[in-house]
């Protein structure tokens, strides 16, 4: 792995933004359950999620892009 991978940056980010909104899922739960007000923590549980999902996408398309780097070198050395 490079020293400045940005998939490696990458699944940093996925696994800390991953674990907080896990983390704020349950908070959620919890205080739906119990009656406590919840939309502050609704919100930022959705908006955790999303940047979640768009860190993915990044993964997905990093992956993608090195795929198709590595099948056009194949094809040149063929």
């Amino acid at each position: 792995m490079r020293r400045n991978d940005p998939k490696e940056f990458v699944d940093l980010g996925l696994g800390f933004v991953g674990f907080f909104a896990v983390a704020f899922v349950i908070i959620t739960a919890s205080c739906e359950l119990t009656g406590q007000p919840a939309l502050v923590w609704a919100v930022i549980s959705l908006v955790l999620v999303a940047v979640f999902i768009a860190l993915l996408q990044a993964r997905r398309r990093i992956q993608a892009s090195r795929l198709r780097a590595e099948e056009a070198r194949a094809g040149q050395d063929s």
